[in-house]
C-alpha cells in the first residue's frame, strides 16, 4: 500500500511531517459538507492517531529498557485492530489526532542522536526495529491513512 519510502527521513524530518498531520487531515475532512464525509475517511484520521500512540509508546520502551518485547502491530499496520470504536465525529477525530501527532512530534524532538539506534524485538518475529524505526513507521502510517481517506473522498 505504500509508496512513501521513509527510509532516509531524519528525525527534523519525522517531527515536521508528525507536525503536520493534523493540519492535512483537517483540511481534507473539511473540505467538503460533514455530511458528505464517508465514515471511512474519519477511521483513517482515527487510525493514525491510534497508530501513533502505539508507535510512541513503543519507541518509549526502546528507549528506556534494553532490547524490550514490542508487539507485532507495531511492525505491521494490518495488525492494527483496536478493541472499541473509535472516533465517529470529524472534531473528535481531529482532536485525537491533534493530540497525537503532537505528542510524539515532541518526543521524537527530545531523542539524543546516540539513542536513535536502541532496539527492541517484534514478539514472534524477532525482526529488531530501532527507536529511529518506529518513528518513521508513523510518518508512513500517516501518508499512508492520508492518501486512502484522499481517495475516498475523491470518489
Amino acid at each position: 500500500m505504500s509508496a512513501l519510502d521513509v527510509s532516509r527521513l531524519s528525525p527534523e524530518d519525522i517531527v515536521a511531517a508528525l507536525r503536520s498531520y493534523p493540519r492535512r487531515f483537517r483540511e481534507l475532512l473539511t473540505s467538503v459538507e460533514p455530511h458528505d464525509v464517508p465514515a471511512e475517511a474519519i477511521e483513517h484520521a482515527d487510525h493514525v492517531a491510534r497508530s501513533l500512540a502505539l508507535l510512541g509508546e513503543a519507541m518509549r520502551q526502546v528507549l528506556v529498557q534494553d532490547e524490550p518485547t514490542l508487539m507485532p502491530a507495531v511492525a505491521d499496520d494490518a495488525q492494527r485492530e483496536w478493541a472499541h470504536a473509535g472516533a465517529t465525529s470529524i472534531d473528535d477525530a481531529l482532536a485525537f489526532l491533534d493530540m497525537e501527532a503532537h505528542a510524539l512530534a515532541d518526543a521524537v524532538a527530545d531523542v539524543s542522536s546516540a539513542a536513535w539506534t536502541r532496539q527492541g524485538k517484534v514478539a514472534g518475529s524477532g525482526q529488531s526495529l530501532s527507536a529511529l524505526d518506529l518513528a518513521r513507521e508513523a510518518v508512513r502510517t500517516g501518508a499512508d491513512h492520508l492518501r486512502a481517506a484522499e481517495r475516498l473522498l475523491s470518489s
